[in-house]
């Protein structure tokens, strides 16, 4: 056997020592793989997985709103939301998580799981709008507990809307309100989440696509604990458009204080193109109040008010005519032969049709009345008989043809359309025969007689520019943020009536000695250095008995309404403004004098803005 040498035995003793120690590190290697994926395979699979991509979405910012000069309206002002990630947390863990961070920020546990139930688990939903700094500093602190896991709560920053003027235009531009289940299953609100808000009456609901602008949309690569790594994407919100008004401010602003504490409407209108100068609902409401949750007792208050601050009366309220509806008759009588304008009635304060009689609200009676003093003087016992010779179909018919018991066609929501009622409207309503006595009613503007002021606006403008019925505008144009026009509505027509040229310019006659003879009934609010015409009404809600009570000692809700329309000016209209009062008396009394405010107004408008002189009037198709 031969004996390894020294150089081979030292060789022999390196190698195996190299080889032990390779053997070590490769156990060891073994080792720590198996520790890291056996033993802490799940954290660290989490802590990979939280290294993630995450889309955000941009909120748009609302569109402004202007009034016809470009005063601001409505405005918005910065504001934070606190979202919540569904996706971010096994489902088995949702109930515990929103208790508690509900429980954290005093959010609605009913509303964010409807919100939820809504988004169906897989939308992101608002947990709290327009947060606190105390509210963001209890989420960093809750955030501190989720290390190695997806935090499930983010800030979503967002432009809250600012009324500048609150109640002044209220029942104008609406208010902001959640959107509910419906919409967001419908193609028109895409990209919508549960707890977004939309318009919800209005112009912010009737211009929602408008005024909303379009999402943006941020990815970003995150950590776990939502630190973010690095931006991947941008796309930029697109802010909503700007609506500019045919509201004059000055207007708007005189009509609601001049309004106080009657509940009803005003409303003025350029005759020339159907633009709206002013639009006022009272009481008001502060839209204000909707920018947060209100609870059901606030609710409750609302919707029991006994005034309905609610409810816009310009285009809701549907109530009697009263007197301001005997130009209907007059034109009717006039156009159909019927009666001349030199034609007179014997009223003795009382007529007996039939077997009953029908009283003039002057118990004395006027005598005898021809065609410009029953409107001077408001005489009932004129239309009485003069609707006896019309008959009922050719009154409503011509109460159609000016506008009454339709839509005008306003440009926001839920206008009602009043009621012109007929013999075949009363059998198929109740199964009854016509009343000769209903005729007589109903060319006084009583009666079944439904109108809302703004049909009214609309009729007094048609005779005021001579026939021509326009649909109502509040929008007058639609612009970039940066004031470039998109978009700018003209007057539209909606008919021309057929009704002679000259029985207008009767009609308007007399109309101005309504308000500057000294017999008329609006004779003490006439302006002097600026002449007008117009109509009173006093619209009853009860029958007139024998004995007249004075409305100061009647119950509010049985008191008469109170109308009054105007033409201004009486030579050449550019303006109808109409008012009415509910259960406030005589027109002539609560209405006329809040019209002749607003007509002052107006004149002061045209010196500061002589423009209004100049209108569009090229009507579209």
């Amino acid at each position: 056997m031969v004996e390894q040498t020294s150089p081979e035995r030292t060789f022999r003793r390196s190698f195996t020592l190299m080889f032990a120690v390779v053997i070590v590190l490769f156990v060891l290697l073994i080792a720590r793989l198996w520790y890291l994926q056996i033993i802490q395979g799940t954290e660290m699979t989490q802590q990979s997985e939280a290294n993630r991509i995450r889309t955000y979405r941009i909120m748009s910012s609302r569109g402004m709103i202007q009034d016809r000069w470009g005063e601001l309206i409505v405005d918005n002002r910065p504001s934070f939301d606190l979202i919540f990630s569904p996706h971010a947390l096994p489902q088995d863990q949702w109930p515990s998580f929103l208790m508690n961070i509900s429980s954290e920020v005093g959010a609605d546990m009913e509303k964010i799981n409807a919100r939820l139930s809504a988004g169906k688990g897989k939308d992101p939903i608002k947990i709290k709008e327009d947060i606190t700094r105390d509210d963001l500093a209890r989420v960093e602190t809750l955030s501190m507990l989720y290390q190695g896991n997806e935090f499930p709560l983010n800030i979503e920053p967002i432009g809250k809307r600012t009324y500048l003027y609150g109640r002044l235009f209220s029942h104008v531009i609406g208010f902001t309100g959640e959107i509910d289940r419906e919409q967001l299953e419908s193609p028109e609100y895409a990209g919508y989440r549960p707890g977004d808000r939309v318009g919800r009456s209005g112009i912010e609901k009737a211009y929602e696509q408008d005024l909303r602008g379009e999402f943006g949309m941020r990815k970003v690569e995150e950590n776990a604990r939502g630190k973010q790594l690095q931006a991947l994407e941008y796309t930029p919100a697109i802010p909503g458009k700007t609506l500019v008004l045919n509201i004059d401010m000055n207007l708007q602003r005189t009509a609601f204080r001049s309004m106080g504490n009657y509940a009803g409407a005003a409303i003025a209108m350029d005759p020339r193109n159907g633009q709206i100068l002013a639009l006022v609902s009272s009481p008001s409401f502060d839209p204000e109040m909707f920018n947060m949750p209100l609870s059901k007792e606030q609710w409750n208050e609302i919707l029991e008010h006994p005034q309905h601050p609610m409810e816009n009366k310009a285009i809701r309220g549907q109530y009697p005519p009263g007197s301001t509806f005997k130009v209907v008759s007059a034109l009717a009588g006039l156009q159909e032969e019927v009666i001349t304008p030199h034609k007179r009635f014997e009223c003795r304060g009382k007529w007996k049709y039939l077997d009953r009689y029908f009283r003039c609200h002057n118990e004395r009676g006027h005598g005898w009345v021809n065609f410009n003093n029953s409107l001077i003087r408001s005489c009932d016992i004129y239309y009485y008989k003069l609707s006896v010779e019309l008959g009922i179909e050719r009154i409503a018919r011509y109460a159609r043809l000016l506008g009454a018991g339709a839509s005008t066609g306003i440009d926001i929501a839920g206008e009602l359309t009043g009621l012109v009622p007929t013999p075949e409207w009363k059998m198929q309503r109740f199964g009854k025969q016509w009343l000769p006595g209903e005729t007589l009613n109903t060319a006084i503007g009583q009666g079944s007689l439904m109108m809302t002021p703004l049909q009214m606006a609309v009729m007094y403008s048609a005779i005021a520019n001579g026939g021509t019925l326009y649909q109502p505008q509040i929008i007058q144009k639609i612009t970039t943020p940066d004031g470039k026009t998109i978009k700018e509505f003209k007057p539209q027509a909606l008919r021309t009536v057929d009704i002679e040229a000259r029985h207008f310019e009767r009609l308007r006659k007399a109309l101005m000695y309504v308000v500057n003879d000294p017999g008329g009934t609006a004779y003490k609010s006439r302006i002097k250095t600026f002449i007008y015409a117009g109509k009173t009404g006093t619209a009853q809600v009860r029958r007139i008995g024998k004995q007249r009570r004075h409305v100061s000692v009647l119950p509010y809700e049985h008191r008469d309404h109170a109308w009054f329309a105007a033409i201004a000016p009486a030579n050449d209209p550019s303006i109808v403004v109409v008012v009415l009062c509910e259960h406030a008396g005589h027109g002539s009394v609560a209405a006329a004098p809040i019209a002749r405010e607003i007509l002052l107004a107006y004149r002061r408008s045209l010196r500061n803005h002589p423009e209004l002189n100049n209108p569009q009037t090229e009507a579209g198709g």
